[in-house]
């Protein structure tokens, strides 16, 4: 990890509160991969409010062009103000962190199931994974079409995908999680990597938890120092039939074994 600046290429505006931030960074590109992350520092230089950075997990990489971006939802004053940067102007952040996935440890077929901004790191999965010809099936629920723009990005995948959405707005009506209980016996063979809302994963784990799928949870979590220092992004984990113990999401993660989160 190191602590980086790079310049905006773009900040497109992809809905009312989605924007997706491309960044020049040859270190980012030569050195990161699948579920790590960057974090942000989300005000002007020299100015310390917001004082804690903001963490963005790396939504896609182009290598040959040293070019790596994020998606992201404006729901603070730190996303606002990323949000009103520039072509041409300097992100600060610092990069890559967290643990990366390795996809060689794989199944040949990849279920990647994703709620709201959590199809963020799973896209570069599918990225990466599709490059190494694996068979990815993309799994997305939203609660309505403010994320069909990303639909294009989708579909450059060139990979069997589902879109669901709970008013029905975009492709099916209903959840993420129905679709996989009602599909279960397609993805018997599949690993699976799953991103979202608390509620989505708390129901993935009960789906999964007799079955013998390895199925890994990307968690989102507030971050403080963003380098396993602070312990404020601590997950309780299942050690042994009775015990547990506690893992920092920033630094130990972000991903786990979805059948040994404790989701108090």
């Amino acid at each position: 990890m190191k602590l980086l600046t790079g310049e905006i290429l773009s900040n497109e505006k992809y809905s009312d509160n989605l924007y997706k931030m491309e960044i020049f960074s040859p270190y980012i590109c030569k050195n990161a991969t699948a579920g790590q992350f960057i974090n942000v520092k989300c005000s002007p230089e020299s100015v310390l409010d917001p004082l804690l950075r903001r963490p963005f997990g790396i939504f896609n990489i182009e290598k040959k062009f040293n070019v790596f971006s994020i998606l992201y939802r404006v729901k603070g004053r730190g996303t606002e103000f990323i949000s009103g940067l520039k072509r041409g102007d300097i992100l600060d952040f610092a990069g890559p962190m967290g643990n990366g996935i390795d996809l060689n440890e794989n199944e040949n077929n990849i279920l990647l199931i994703g709620g709201g901004i959590g199809i963020a790191p799973l896209y570069l999965i599918a990225r990466f994974a599709g490059g190494m010809k694996k068979n990815v099936f993309f799994a997305a629920g939203f609660k309505d079409n403010s994320y069909l723009r990303w639909g294009k990005d989708l579909i450059e995948l060139k990979i069997n995908y589902a879109v669901l959405t709970e008013d029905g707005s975009w492709g099916e009506k209903g959840l993420v999680s129905d679709y996989v209980w009602n599909n279960i016996k397609s993805f018997k063979n599949f690993d699976i990597y799953c991103c979202g809302p608390r509620d989505m994963l708390k129901t993935l784990q009960n789906i999964y938890k007799d079955r013998n799928n390895k199925v890994t949870a990307l968690l989102e979590e507030r971050m403080a120092c963003g380098v396993g220092v602070c312990a404020g992004c601590v997950v309780k984990l299942r050690k042994g039939k009775k015990g547990f113990s506690y893992k920092k999401v920033c630094k130990d993660g972000p991903a786990f074994n979805l059948g040994e989160v404790i989701f108090d």
